[in-house]
């Protein structure tokens, strides 16, 4: 990830670059939720908020 010119806190620097890294390995290994089905609001395709872990 490129460094912003907006002058970001390091903080949210690091927590874009790991959403960037997660984003590109999911897209990389086929596990993007949403690959076949862009506008799908099918129950099996959304992600709880609540099974997600915290210690990524």
């Amino acid at each position: 990830m490129q460094s912003h010119q907006n002058n970001l806190p390091p903080e949210l620097e690091r927590y874009l670059a790991l959403c960037e890294r997660v984003h590109q390995r999911m897209i990389r290994e086929g596990t993007w939720p949403w690959k076949d089905d862009p506008d799908s609001t099918d129950g099996q395709d959304l992600v709880e908020s609540e099974d997600n872990p915290t210690d990524i």
